[in-house]
């Protein structure tokens, strides 16, 4: 089974609450705003917690766990920070403010790509948790439930004997000194990986062997691995143990927690190793590896529905002008209009181009020096073509827009001929005259059989195929 069969989430249950959860993070968002410029608590926000409160019990409800968790603690920090709301602690506003924003970015995510992955969440998630005083969630939470059960004996890579040195400890230290500053050289992550070989041949006879080469084996890849804060805990966690095995290798045991959090580190890559481990512990492709992680933040921290579809509003707009100065004007187009004409194709080619939408891009720039010709909008034919690439680049855009809505909440395009920006309206209209039609012919069927006169039905078949043909259109 494929992770992404794995990971496949059906958003139809989420997607039926989206507008209410969105509308309760819009509210929250706003007494945020209110108490941290005026400190003071806004009208109707008890009404707004109690309302985010119920979408966090809906979303455990519909199995969100940990996007429940972030509700519920966001509201819970939203009601510690409203008991003095004099003195606001800033950092408190800024785990908030994450909060809701991560939960409406998740949530878009999930309903558009329909994938599920609560391994995005954890940062968060652990900052809400800082700032209510929390035990922390552990970024091998997973792992930790089945170490519960089983004692596995993994196979690992045999690391390397080094000479004995008293400034392994030192060396370790002094390099997460370096990564927690953000200011780590490939110096100090080799430093990492020396001192993960070390340990793993000095614990070689000892009760921690295991966890001691799973360390070696976490710290070996530690160039490729994501660092986040989750990740720096659990190297600190290292270096705390690092400092018990040296007190005493014959007594040291490394916690279930610690256990858990290196083997998510020596799982996180695509590896043999890594497969070895997962095999063991009968971990399936739910947990994802940092490559894929990486390939889905690119659409969970991408442009969001909002922005893309003001994007497409402002551009459609332009682009409706355009389309209208040469359907009325071509034929008696200054040299200046010309020329302001040629100026926005360009602009809205470069607008293209960093839409990465490069097809559309090109045409218009074509278009645009094709009008560097004396007289060429005289030239019907040449208008036209200029109306096709248009309707064809309104297109494109109205086709990016959709990439950034659920496909669940879509009607499907059929005829392309038609410009997406006018198409939900055409639907809206048919479904409209459809039920006028539907409405008018049950009220004649129902007279007909009182009345049993043919009359009227006269009119029903034509209503009918109106109708039918609106539908073979679309």
């Amino acid at each position: 089974m494929s992770y992404q069969t794995s990971i496949h989430f059906d958003p139809t249950a989420l997607l039926i609450i989206k507008n209410e959860v969105d509308n309760s993070i819009k509210l929250v968002e706003s007494a945020v705003s209110t108490l941290a410029e005026d400190q003071t608590l806004p009208f109707g926000i008890d009404d707004a917690l109690n309302q985010f409160e119920q979408c966090a019990q809906v979303l455990a409800l519909i199995d969100m766990s940990s996007l429940a968790k972030i509700a519920e603690y966001s509201a819970e920090l939203m009601r510690k920070i409203m008991v003095n709301p004099a003195q606001i602690n800033t950092q408190d506003v800024i785990a908030l403010s994450e909060g809701t924003t991560m939960l409406k970015r998740y949530i878009e995510f999930i309903c558009l790509r329909e994938v599920k992955i609560p391994q995005f969440l954890l940062d968060t998630l652990n900052r809400l948790e800082i700032a209510l005083a929390k035990p922390l969630t552990q970024e091998g939470q997973h792992i930790e439930s089945l170490l519960d059960c089983i004692t596995p004996d993994f196979n690992l890579p045999q690391a390397p004997s080094l000479e004995k040195s008293q400034y392994v400890h030192r060396l370790y230290k002094l390099s997460l000194s370096q990564m927690l500053k953000q200011e780590e050289s490939e110096l100090d992550l080799q430093a990492m990986k020396l001192v993960g070989t070390y340990l793993a041949g000095l614990a070689e006879q000892t009760p921690s062997k295991q966890y001691w080469n799973l360390v070696y084996v976490a710290l070996n890849q530690i160039e490729q691995l994501l660092i986040n804060e989750p990740r720096l805990r659990t190297l600190i966690s290292i270096e705390r143990n690092i400092a018990q095995f040296f007190t005493g290798p014959e007594r040291f045991k490394a916690s279930l927690t610690d256990l858990a959090n290196i083997l998510s580190l020596c799982i996180s890559q695509e590896d043999e190793v890594s497969q070895h481990i997962r095999g063991k512990l009968n971990i399936g492709d739910d947990l994802l590896t940092d490559t894929q992680l990486q390939v889905f933040s690119r659409h969970l921290y991408g442009p969001d529905f909002d922005t893309m579809h003001t994007i497409s509003d402002l551009v459609t707009t332009e682009m409706s002008q355009i389309r209208n100065d040469i359907e009325y004007n071509y034929q008696n187009m200054t040299p200046e209009k010309t020329q302001e004409l040629q100026a926005k194709l360009v602009d809205l080619a470069n607008i293209f181009k960093v839409l990465n939408l490069n097809e559309a891009q090109n045409d218009l720039n074509r278009q645009a020096a094709s009008l560097s010709q004396a007289d060429m909008l005289k030239d019907e034919g040449f208008a036209q073509q200029l109306m096709n690439v248009i309707l064809s680049a309104m297109n494109s855009i109205g086709v990016l827009e959709r990439h950034h809505t659920s496909s669940r909440l879509q009607l499907r395009v059929n005829n392309m001929n038609i410009s997406l920006d006018r198409l939900d309206e055409a639907h809206a209209a048919l479904l409209t005259e459809a039920k006028t039609s539907i409405d008018l012919s049950s009220q004649a069927l129902a007279q007909y059989q009182q009345e049993q006169d043919l009359a009227t039905l006269e009119n029903t078949p034509v209503q009918l195929r109106e109708v039918a043909g609106a539908m073979l259109f679309l």
